[in-house]
């Protein structure tokens, strides 16, 4: 029985990740989060680990929010926001008081 090397599992993790996110493209679903083929990004930047990017509001004018991390076997973390920027600050902090209270 042959092994893998850690380099081999992790070039593979990464390959499965974009062959899924192509794939959500290609079908149409991801547009909300990942954007429009040649949509413009309002902004990005790095900042405690995490890239966040800024797209432009959606269409409905609802504050949308995708969060994602993973340390192995590649480590990854992101922040993508559509709608104003304060407004989806508020939201998190909403969310993770939510999570962070736990089911009654």
């Amino acid at each position: 029985m042959q092994t893998h090397s850690d380099s081999d599992f992790r070039r593979d993790w990464l390959k499965s990740l974009e062959e899924k996110a192509e794939l959500m493209k290609s079908k149409g679903e991801s547009k909300i989060t990942a954007g429009e083929e040649g949509e413009e990004v309002l902004a990005e930047w790095k900042s405690h680990k995490v890239s966040v990017r800024h797209l432009p509001e959606d269409e409905h004018g609802i504050l949308r929010i995708s969060i994602g991390e993973s340390e192995e076997p590649l480590p990854l973390a992101y922040c993508v926001f559509r709608g104003n920027h304060g407004a989806c600050c508020n939201l998190l902090r909403k969310a993770l008081a939510a999570m962070e209270k736990g089911p009654r």
